[in-house]
Protein backbone atom coordinates (compact mmCIF):
# COMPACT_ATOMS: atom_id res chain seq x y z
CA UNK A 1 0.00 0.00 0.00
CA UNK A 2 0.88 3.94 -0.92
CA UNK A 3 0.42 6.06 1.58
CA UNK A 4 0.05 9.78 1.27
CA UNK A 5 -1.00 12.40 3.47
CA UNK A 6 -4.51 12.88 2.00
CA UNK A 7 -6.12 10.40 -0.33
CA UNK A 8 -8.92 10.94 -3.12
CA UNK A 9 -11.06 8.13 -4.07
CA UNK A 10 -12.73 8.40 -7.48
CA UNK A 11 -15.59 5.88 -9.16
CA UNK A 12 -15.76 5.81 -12.83
CA UNK A 13 -19.36 4.74 -13.12
CA UNK A 14 -19.17 3.77 -16.56
CA UNK A 15 -17.63 0.88 -15.84
CA UNK A 16 -18.92 0.08 -12.16
CA UNK A 17 -20.77 -2.60 -12.44
CA UNK A 18 -22.26 -2.71 -9.19
CA UNK A 19 -21.45 -5.93 -8.06
CA UNK A 20 -20.29 -3.98 -4.33
CA UNK A 21 -17.60 -5.68 -3.71
CA UNK A 22 -16.29 -2.45 -2.73
CA UNK A 23 -18.96 -1.57 -0.24
CA UNK A 24 -18.73 -5.27 1.49
CA UNK A 25 -15.02 -4.52 2.00
CA UNK A 26 -15.18 -1.13 3.17
CA UNK A 27 -18.48 0.10 4.25
CA UNK A 28 -17.24 2.71 5.66
CA UNK A 29 -16.15 3.89 2.39
CA UNK A 30 -18.77 2.92 -0.45
CA UNK A 31 -21.85 2.61 -1.04
CA UNK A 32 -24.09 1.11 -4.09
CA UNK A 33 -26.74 3.72 -5.32
CA UNK A 34 -28.26 2.65 -8.21
CA UNK A 35 -26.39 0.43 -8.77
CA UNK A 36 -23.10 2.01 -9.23
CA UNK A 37 -20.30 2.27 -6.16
CA UNK A 38 -19.72 5.72 -4.74
CA UNK A 39 -17.26 6.41 -2.40
CA UNK A 40 -18.04 8.40 0.56
CA UNK A 41 -16.60 10.90 1.30
CA UNK A 42 -14.36 11.23 -1.74
CA UNK A 43 -11.55 12.48 0.02
CA UNK A 44 -10.05 10.88 3.28
CA UNK A 45 -6.64 9.79 5.36
CA UNK A 46 -4.79 6.60 3.83
CA UNK A 47 -6.81 3.53 4.74
CA UNK A 48 -5.84 -0.38 4.56
CA UNK A 49 -9.86 -1.06 3.60
CA UNK A 50 -10.44 1.31 1.15
CA UNK A 51 -7.09 0.41 -0.91
CA UNK A 52 -7.91 -4.07 -0.37
CA UNK A 53 -11.66 -2.41 -2.10
CA UNK A 54 -9.94 -0.39 -4.72
CA UNK A 55 -7.50 -3.68 -5.67
CA UNK A 56 -10.43 -6.38 -5.36
CA UNK A 57 -12.97 -4.47 -8.34
CA UNK A 58 -12.88 -6.40 -11.13
CA UNK A 59 -13.91 -3.66 -13.23
CA UNK A 60 -11.00 -1.74 -11.85
CA UNK A 61 -13.79 1.26 -12.28
CA UNK A 62 -12.10 2.55 -8.57
CA UNK A 63 -8.74 4.66 -8.43
CA UNK A 64 -6.93 6.07 -5.46
CA UNK A 65 -4.99 9.69 -6.08
CA UNK A 66 -2.80 11.38 -4.66
CA UNK A 67 -5.15 14.00 -3.13
CA UNK A 68 -2.42 17.02 -3.68
CA UNK A 69 -0.67 15.54 -6.44
CA UNK A 70 -3.07 13.83 -8.77
CA UNK A 71 -0.90 10.78 -9.10
CA UNK A 72 -2.93 7.81 -9.31
CA UNK A 73 -1.54 5.17 -6.55
CA UNK A 74 -4.14 2.55 -7.03
CA UNK A 75 -4.93 0.13 -8.90
CA UNK A 76 -1.05 0.16 -10.03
Amino acid sequence: MTTGSRWRVQADHGACMGTGICAGIAPHRFRVIDGRSVPTPEESPPDQEVWDAVESCPMEALRILDAASGEILSPI
